[in-house]
């Protein structure tokens, strides 16, 4: 449903490195995807056409959204008129991050447009009961190929194997001067390591960041 020429599109990457079962990178992405479709049903009542996509072969590049996007004709790239990546969205001691306009160049910033879907990502996760969401910078995954396109994009991630600081720990809780995910890209990276409490607050941001958007006639 919704005008197929305004699509709003959502993506999580499928693969894991050789080492790691990758369940916060990436199954935490793929599940929160599967779960905001599965309420969203079949014929939902939106403006724009909203398009779910499920990458491979990120962890060597993004080659499978590299693949996608060169596979489309340019009128149909030219449709997608915005993409947000969910990558990492249940690190144990992670944080609240919204990407979309940080930085100083298109490839951590994202093309013009990025920065309002990394507000209104910011702006959902407060409505969750977050404090303090940060916007940061892209930093080369899935969104990557989008940005080269010209598409705004946006990123919601919840840390990796940097350090939270004692302000993060203050907003958000968890351990200061631990990384955010122990377990990233680690054989650790199970079932066991999943914040759900983190996962929870991301999924319902994310949903309705898309409904947002799925719904705009802006």
């Amino acid at each position: 449903t919704g005008d197929p020429n305004h699509v709003v599109m959502i993506g999580a990457h499928l693969d894991s490195v050789e080492d790691g079962p990758g369940i916060v990178d990436n199954g935490s992405g793929v599940a929160t995807l599967l779960e905001i479709a599965t309420q969203l049903g079949a014929d939902p009542s939106v403006q724009n056409t909203v398009r779910f996509a499920f990458f491979d072969n990120e962890e060597s590049g993004a080659q499978g959204s590299t693949g996608y996007l060169e596979g489309l004709s340019a009128n149909n790239r030219k449709k997608i008129k915005l993409y947000l990546n969910v990558d990492m969205v249940a690190s144990p001691n992670g944080g609240y991050f919204a990407q979309g306009g940080k930085g100083n160049d298109p490839e951590e910033s994202g093309p013009a447009g990025s920065a309002t879907i990394g507000r209104v990502l910011a702006d959902q996760l407060v409505k969750t009961g977050v404090s303090s969401p940060e916007v940061i910078e892209f930093v080369g995954d899935d969104e990557s190929p989008f940005i080269e396109a010209g598409i705004p994009v946006g990123g919601a991630e919840s840390g990796d194997d940097e350090e939270k600081t004692r302000k993060q720990a203050k907003a958000w809780g968890g351990q200061a001067g631990e990384v955010y995910d122990p377990c990233y890209h680690q054989a650790c990276d199970t079932i066991d390591n999943v914040n759900r409490d983190l996962l929870d607050h991301y999924m319902r941001a994310i949903a309705g960041t898309l409904a947002h958007f799925a719904t705009s006639t802006d």
